[in-house]
């Protein structure tokens, strides 16, 4: 009987320690999962995991890269959000039931506040989407490995860690360091002329495989060896915070030393402590949650998935009733408009910036415009541009499956086969992405197919076929420059009518009204409608659309849009609230308030 109650104890205990870790998962696994599912949707395309030896040998060049390409591995997984949310939860929560088993094992007591300070400083640090998982790896591996040393110890004195230290700095890289910094610290612990000696060979050990590595083996500088695979920009410039969190971890073995004699009477029961460490983990994991839950993030990667997906008219549906001034999601839904034709039907529907740059990116070496600026050359037709873009994001970034897509989809259209197959054959080695690599596999030498298909064969029959030098700075450039060569490219022409209400060129756009007539258009688009409208009370004469009908419907709003306007004694302030309400989403209020 006795045995049975004292078994029964140690698994009520065992679930009183587990309790608050388990309730810690759930916290980031409910925030991932159903409220920033965009932190896991940026990083998986973010970069490509490929199952090959030829991927492997490439993330073994330095210190560190085994920490990146199993980070690569586990992110790759984030293509299923829930999966995603499991492992950014799995890997916090281990890290500090480490931690929280490694102070006990100096105490002999359960640790709350430290668990408790890490807990809700990963959870923030995790919370940005340019904070990926390879740094909360590293972190949790060091103290792992400083677990073992210490469950170890009784049997190797701490001796294998020290000869051991220069294959661990192989595999982590800079974060070794604070794994050696721990080490150092529990050899001073042990006060005894051994454990100087421990320090003194960790060291002399870690200083002749620092300087081997930098002469002899890897040829990086002195900081990419001491640091990498840690950066600013892969923490999402949280360096601060981020750098804390490292020293705190580093200090484990000095913080478990330290015994604080609690008064019996604040002395907690199992039961309570349990109960009080999970309160406070779902309180501020709800703080930081409530705080740091993106709403601009979490719109616009929505509207990047569903144009990666080609959904044009769902990205067109979620902007109008999602409203946003990001200029990259504005930039992705003028491509969407103009890939549906709509661009100059509802252009002024969304808020525009008058320089263009809601409908091109200029050429920066920067990852956010080179990954998306690529589309809107696809668009209009400038295939070899579009090709350059993805080839440069994948010389400064690597593999993404987008940009990988990017080059096969070019190549295609271009007829480069033996390159695409290239690309194809490293798409097909990934886990989720091998269906679409199987598709793009059967257009391989077959003109017939791509030229039958839907999205492929539309922008081969568009492909510029005339060489120029791209304008990477003045986009319009190349817009005018391609109308030059083929005056019948419509999707490049709408661009250019979009550039020109922008700039409220009325001159221009008339001049181009009898050309519409030759592209194939039945009606005038909306703005262009209503530029020709207002063009007799411009005294810019009466518009020749050619054989097109003007819509009576817009003649009539152009007058009605006149008439409130001198209702307020033609005074544009008074009148505003008034014409925005009524034609907010036109031309002409585009015209006078913007």
């Amino acid at each position: 009987m006795q045995n049975q109650l004292n078994r029964t104890k140690s698994k009520k205990d065992i679930f009183l320690n587990v309790l608050p870790y388990l309730i810690y998962f759930l916290c980031p696994f409910i925030f991932f999962g159903y409220f920033a599912d965009y932190v896991q949707f940026f990083q998986e395309k973010s970069a490509l995991f490929v199952c090959s030896t030829d991927f492997l040998s490439e993330n073994l060049n330095q210190p560190g890269a085994l920490l990146i390409y199993l980070g690569k591995f586990l992110t790759s997984l984030y293509f299923f959000p829930l999966a995603g949310a499991a492992i950014i939860s799995a890997v916090t929560t281990l890290l500090l039931l480490t931690v929280a088993k490694m102070i006990g094992n100096y105490t002999g007591k359960r640790a709350f506040f430290i668990p408790l300070i890490l807990g809700g400083a990963l959870f923030y640090l995790q919370t940005d989407y340019r904070y990926f998982l390879f740094n909360s790896l590293g972190l949790l591996l060091q103290v792992v490995a400083f677990y073992l040393h210490l469950c170890l110890s009784k049997y190797t004195k701490g001796w294998i860690s020290v000869a051991l230290s220069p294959v661990w700095y192989f595999v982590s890289g800079g974060f070794s360091l604070l794994f050696f910094l721990m080490l150092s610290l529990g050899f001073i612990a042990e006060k005894n002329r051994i454990g100087l000696l421990k320090i003194f060979a960790l060291w002399c050990i870690i200083l002749v495989t620092f300087y081997l590595s930098k002469e002899y083996l890897f040829f990086q500088t002195a900081q990419t060896l001491l640091i990498f695979p840690y950066s600013e920009l892969n923490t999402g410039s949280q360096t601060k915070l981020f750098l804390s969190v490292a020293a705190l971890i580093s200090i484990l073995p000095f913080i478990g030393l330290i015994k604080l004699k609690i008064p019996e009477k604040f002395s907690l029961s199992a039961l309570s402590g349990s109960l009080i460490f999970s309160a406070l983990f779902i309180l501020s994991a709800t703080a930081i949650g409530m705080k740091q839950s993106d709403q601009k993030s979490k719109q616009y990667f929505q509207v990047e998935k569903l144009f990666y997906e080609n959904k044009f008219e769902e990205v067109i549906t979620y902007n109008t009733k999602n409203k946003t001034t990001n200029s990259l999601t504005l930039f992705l839904n003028n491509i969407a408009l103009c890939e549906t034709g709509k661009l100059n039907d509802l252009l002024f529907h969304f808020p525009q910036s008058a320089d263009g740059k809601t409908l091109f990116l200029k050429w920066k070496m920067e990852e956010e415009v080179l990954k998306r600026g690529g589309y809107f050359y696809y668009t209009i037709g400038m295939i070899n541009e579009a090709y350059r873009w993805a080839f440069e994001n994948m010389v400064m970034k690597g593999h993404t499956p987008e940009g990988l897509k990017m080059l096969i989809k070019t190549e295609l259209i271009l007829g480069n086969y033996r390159v695409a197959a290239k690309y194809t054959d490293i798409l097909k080695q990934t886990f989720f992405y091998q269906r679409e690599a199987e598709k793009f596999e059967k257009l391989l030498f077959n003109d017939n197919a791509i030229n039958a298909d839907s999205g492929l064969g539309e922008k081969r029959k568009n492909k510029i076929s005339a060489d120029f030098f791209a304008f990477t700075d003045n986009p319009i450039l190349n817009v005018d420059q391609i109308l030059a060569k083929d005056s019948m490219n419509r999707k490049a022409f709408e661009y250019k009518l979009a550039f020109m209400l922008l700039n409220k060129d009325y001159k221009g756009i008339a001049l181009k009204l009898p050309r519409m007539e030759q592209l194939g258009y039945t009606r005038l688009p909306v703005h262009i409608e209503e530029v020709a409208a207002a063009l007799p009370s411009l005294k810019m004469g009466v518009p020749e659309p050619g054989r097109i009908q003007m819509n009576t419907n817009t003649l009539l709003r152009w007058k009605e849009y006149l008439t409130v306007f001198k209702q307020y004694g033609s005074n544009a302030a008074a009148a505003e609230p008034v014409l925005r309400k009524q034609f907010g989403d036109t031309f002409w209020y585009y015209v006078f308030y913007r």
